[in-house]
């Protein structure tokens, strides 16, 4: 029995070989390159994502570490008031302050006929202001891009008003009314 079966199978091979189905095929093929992926690819996969856990485990810890060591060093009260204080200008500070915004209009390409400004002195005794009336003559875009460069290199600077007015539909230019609150310590605070 068992000899009439061996020599039947080289006969049922070339049978089977010469009568192949694709779909089997394919199916066998697929088995077989996702037991190579379980086998060769997932275990390094798992090992970068294990180190990739690892890292963020101990950036994390790192990360803790450095607040715990900020609060221990927060300063107190009155180092952090001067800190505050320390950011705006002096009376001499605010003047020169004063000439980099009419400064920065000239850059900005806008015309700046005359500006109103007063020191109105503040009520705690910590701050002065400057109160400046700009009025302002240029492109609209420009006028954008002037008040933009104002907030990014004075950001302590107040933009308290701004008014655009343009003569009619097709001008070219506006102008515009700029009302700036400028900051600044008193002589001894």
């Amino acid at each position: 029995m068992v000899s009439r079966f061996l020599k039947a199978a080289p006969l049922r091979l070339r049978f089977a070989l010469a009568n192949l189905r694709p779909l089997p095929l394919l199916a066998l093929l697929l088995v077989l390159a996702v037991g190579v992926c379980q086998v060769v690819l997932m275990p390094s996969r798992e090992r970068a994502l294990a180190e990739a856990e690892e890292s963020l485990t101990q950036s994390e810890r790192a990360v803790r570490r450095q607040q715990i060591a900020r609060q221990e060093q927060a300063a107190s009260p009155a180092e952090a008031r001067q800190r505050l204080l320390d950011r705006f200008p002096g009376e001499q500070g605010l003047n020169a302050e004063l000439g980099r915004v009419l400064e920065l209009a000239g850059t900005h390409g806008l015309t700046l006929p005359e500006g109103e400004y007063r020191l109105v002195a503040g009520k705690d005794g910590l701050f002065d202001r400057y109160v400046l009336n700009l009025p302002v003559s240029g492109g609209y875009q420009a006028i954008r891009g002037y008040a933009r460069a104002i907030r990014q290199e004075f950001p302590e600077m107040a933009i308290d008003d701004l008014t655009i007015r343009r003569p009619n539909i097709g001008a070219g230019r506006v102008d515009a009314q700029l009302r700036l609150i400028l900051f600044g310590r008193k002589g001894g605070a």
